[in-house]
């Protein structure tokens, strides 16, 4: 890694500095002066060079244990925040055909999709989790990043990249990619945190997903829509998101905005006591941004 690092965006090496390193969360925080674009830097650690290295077992041989539950049931609760999503691309494509997912996690998204008639592929880095969609829901997932899967170009007619461009090193490589993958009408939805919400304007440094040490990029919609329309990208709409959460997620949440180890670990007490992990709740504060794309 050079000693400098250059906006993903736009390529200056000009930048203010938001947060020091351990003010927001491990990595010291910046914006472009150029263009806006919020990233980390240095960006150090990139969790999915970890995530690769994983034992590609840990979930099978620990199926029943409470947070391979928790992470189980979380996913394949938060699929119904995207029946818009479905219905919309459902519409789009009335004859359905191939669909690949970015990050594919237990596999669940896929699933749902598959479901409506789709022909889904899912790509996953951590082969643990790749793993248990091929065993437990015979999905067709690959351990892999989208650089490793060997896909001809315009092989695909909707690509879903679902909270993974904020921990990418190079997503503007990785659009470019995508839009390769991509078939002529083809359409890519992509998520992600926003960060010119009033919800980050009041919490900045404790601001949830700004606290994650694995998200490097952080977009606004507008850094967002300017990075996708300059790796080729079309914008087809924009919608302000929240998902469904359960009640001691909410609360785990609340702990991660504290900063505070106490408040955190009363929190979870509470919520193993009062097994808030059976009530959820469908939250829309429009913290998250769902751009859909056309290749242009």
């Amino acid at each position: 890694m050079s000693d400098v690092e250059y906006c993903n965006l736009c390529g200056s090496s000009e930048y203010r500095v938001l947060y020091s390193p351990g003010v927001a969360q491990m990595h010291q925080i910046v914006e472009c002066v150029s263009c806006g674009l919020m990233y980390a830097n240095p960006r150090g650690r990139v969790d999915v060079e970890e995530i690769i290295n994983y034992n590609p077992n840990w979930i099978l041989d620990n199926l029943e244990s409470p947070n391979i539950q928790q992470r189980i049931k979380k996913e394949s609760r938060q699929v119904r925040d995207y029946e818009d999503t479905r219905s919309f691309v459902n519409h789009q494509f009335p004859k359905f055909g191939k669909l690949l997912e970015i990050g594919s996690g237990y596999g669940y998204l896929c699933d749902f999709f598959r479901k409506s008639g789709w022909d889904v592929t899912g790509i996953e880095p951590n082969k643990a989790l790749s793993i248990y969609a091929q065993n437990i829901l015979h999905l067709n997932s690959l351990p892999c990043e989208l650089e490793g899967g060997e896909f001809p170009d315009e092989s695909f007619d909707v690509v879903l990249m679902m909270h993974v461009i904020e921990h990418l090193s190079d997503p503007m490589a990785s659009l470019k990619l995508v839009w390769e993958k991509l078939k002529q009408d083809g359409m890519f939805i992509l998520e992600t945190p926003r960060y010119d919400t009033l919800t980050y304007k009041l919490l900045k440094k404790r601001e949830r997903s700004l606290s994650c040490d694995g998200h490097i990029f952080f977009y606004t919609s507008e850094t967002l829509k300017e990075m996708c329309v300059k790796a080729g990208f079309e914008v087809v709409k924009i919608d302000y998101v929240g998902r469904s959460l359960s009640l001691e997620r909410i609360l785990q949440n609340i702990g991660i905005i504290s900063k505070s180890k106490i408040i955190t670990s009363l929190l979870d007490k509470i919520s193993a006591v009062l097994r808030l992990d059976k009530a959820w709740l469908k939250i829309n504060l429009r913290d998250m941004q769902r751009i859909y794309l056309k290749r242009s």
